[in-house]
């Protein structure tokens, strides 16, 4: 399912941000997957903000 996801996100069908918003749980076989292909810029960071140290 990762690598179906990835490449829906290499064709432009989805974008990453919204892929990893939905299946959180595939993201490290989406990120191996885009890794594989040389589409490394494709991952964007999804983590959320945090309040910086105190």
């Amino acid at each position: 399912m990762a690598a179906y996801i990835a490449q829906r996100v290499i064709d432009g069908a989805y974008t990453y941000d919204f892929v990893i918003s939905r299946r959180p749980d595939l993201k490290a076989g989406i990120d191996a997957y885009l890794t594989e292909k040389g589409k490394t810029n494709l991952i964007t960071n999804t983590d959320t903000q945090q309040a910086p140290a105190q």
